[in-house]
């Protein structure tokens, strides 16, 4: 009995101490992403500056096992045409891993304008609803911000106060994130 129930621990013990971020992770949420991003598309992962292929899953894997959820900032895959116009895999995705605490103040300053420039004012906005549409969902210590509210809560933050934010313009999953998922997300971590 007490085998039994020491196997069980360490069965379930990822799900209670938070589970490690590994490559069949990193490739099921693209595709709840979009069910564009498939497996077989990705022809490599970047992770601490590192560029990983696809069959490199295994060292990939090894290099992921000190980066747990809560470090995790944000997977970005981009479309190799994106990153570099004359590519030799077109028609193929990098995935970005992207990791907390690896900031400049410069980084998140540009990025807090760019996040900022997605929103309308409210009080200048003639249409909400229309622009709603249009903007990305904003996520503040992982919690979404209300549609209405997102350019009053970018606006009060200081670059003091973030400690991490980055821009995604791809989908995120519609099933977490909503309506707005489709137009990326903007993840911001505060002290």
């Amino acid at each position: 009995m007490r085998l039994l129930f020491a196997a069980m621990l360490l069965l379930f013990s990822p799900y209670i101490y938070g589970q490690n971020v590994n490559k069949q992770h990193i490739d099921e949420w693209l595709i709840k992403c979009d069910t564009a991003y498939k497996a077989s598309k990705v022809w490599g992962y970047a992770f601490n500056n590192i560029v990983y292929e696809a069959k490199d899953s295994v060292r990939l894997d090894n290099d992921l096992k000190s980066l747990a959820n809560n470090n995790l900032l944000s997977i970005d895959p981009f479309w190799n045409e994106e990153l570099l116009p004359t590519t030799k895999n077109p028609g193929k995705l990098l995935v970005l891993i992207v990791t907390k605490g690896k900031q400049s103040v410069k980084d998140k300053e540009g990025i807090l304008k760019t996040a900022l420039s997605k929103y309308t004012k409210p009080q200048l906005s003639q249409n909400p609803v229309d622009s709603a549409s249009k903007e990305p969902v904003l996520l503040i210590n992982g919690k979404p911000i209300s549609p209405t509210n997102c350019y009053a809560e970018l606006s009060k933050l200081t670059l003091d106060s973030i400690t991490d934010i980055y821009y995604s313009k791809h989908p995120v999953p519609k099933e977490y994130y909503g309506q707005n998922a489709k137009n990326g997300i903007i993840a911001i971590w505060i002290k």
